[in-house]
């Protein structure tokens, strides 16, 4: 590999702690919401993960992006059928 090219992913696996952080704090404050406010949430992000889904059909993304999109929507799938943890 290139230097530039051992930077560029350096710096992106360097991120992807901080990706993990960021997903278990929104994960975390979906789950606190009453169920009301909860359900609204989810039905929002249905709505986006339709248009994303939708969109990354017709683009030449690796599967990595893909199945990482997969992935949170399956952690927030957990949440859309477990109770809050009171």
């Amino acid at each position: 590999m290139t230097d530039p090219t051992e930077k560029i992913i350096d710096k992106l696996n360097g991120q992807k702690g901080e990706l993990l952080a960021t997903q278990a704090l929104l994960l975390g404050v979906l789950r606190s919401l009453p169920l009301e406010v909860r359900a609204e949430a989810i039905r929002e992000f249905d709505i986006e993960i339709a248009t994303a889904r939708s969109t990354l059909a017709y683009l030449p993304v690796p599967d990595e992006v893909i199945n990482g999109l997969e992935n949170y929507v399956k952690a927030l799938n957990h949440i859309r059928v477990s109770p809050n943890q009171e």
